[in-house]
């Protein structure tokens, strides 16, 4: 009997499909999604607390840029002119005419020079005033705290840079408090309602009896290093909040791009 032989196929394990390496491939690929999700919804809660502190502060302290360099001041020349020279100044041009008027004019006898630096000192205290107000509405105390809480998300510049702004407006308030000695002036008395000081207001009789005028200058000259203290420290608010925004650098590239 014819014995058939019968063909096998034998299949080579080396042409088997190997799950192995995509099988090791998986377990990486989720081991590492285990710990790169966590770990970059950690670094963006950071971040957007970051952010948001940061417009928090920049509302804030903004109400004082907004203040610096959106109102100007009416400046009035001290001269025996019958139509002065009239001018709107930012704070610190204004500071710096009242500074060059006062050297020139303390000695004045002239009643229509005298009144105008009068004037002009009386609107820079009112000014030096409003800001106070200003300061004291964006809570320092809160800024102080949130940044407490916040401090190891900002770096290290940031927080001098916070930490700077609110120890000059700290001391704006208590120096530009203690070292405005112009309420005694008479000539040009403070308007006062609700315990807001709202305005300025000229004595009638000023003209009647100029001896008021001289006696005011002398409530100027005998409180002269006052006066430049008022001075210093609303420069010092002008110069470091401007900074805080790069405001100067932000303006000369505005006026560039529309040349």
């Amino acid at each position: 009997m014819e014995e058939k032989i019968l063909q096998v196929k034998i299949v080579d394990p080396i042409d088997k499909f190997n799950w192995e390496p995509w099988v090791l491939l998986v377990a990486l690929l989720s081991l590492i999604a285990a710990v790169i999700i966590p770990f970059a919804q950690k670094k963006y809660e950071e971040y957007r607390t970051k952010r948001n502190f940061q417009y928090y502060l920049k509302k804030q302290i903004g109400m004082v840029l907004n203040l610096l360099t959106t109102e100007k001041l009416e400046y009035i020349e001290p001269s025996v002119k019958n139509d002065p020279v009239k001018e709107w100044l930012d704070i610190k041009e204004f500071i710096l005419k009242i500074r060059t008027d006062f050297k020139e004019h303390k000695h004045s006898v002239q009643p229509r020079v005298i009144f105008m630096l009068l004037m002009n000192v009386q609107r820079l205290c009112h000014y030096a005033y409003r800001l106070r107000l200003t300061i004291s509405d964006i809570d320092l105390k809160n800024i102080t705290e949130k940044t407490l809480e916040h401090g190891q998300e900002l770096s290290k510049d940031e927080l001098n840079k916070i930490y700077g702004l609110i120890l000059i407006y700290e001391s704006h308030i208590g120096i530009s408090t203690f070292h405005d000695k112009f309420s005694e002036i008479k000539a040009i008395e403070r308007l006062v309602e609700n315990k807001i000081w709202v305005g300025l207001s000229v004595k009638k009789e000023l003209l009647a009896n100029q001896q008021i005028l001289n006696n005011d200058l002398l409530v100027l000259n005998n409180n002269e290093n006052s006066l430049e203290e008022i001075e210093k420290i609303v420069l010092l608010v002008a110069q470091e909040t401007k900074k805080y925004f790069d405001y100067d650098t932000l303006q000369a590239n505005r006026k560039k791009g529309s040349r």
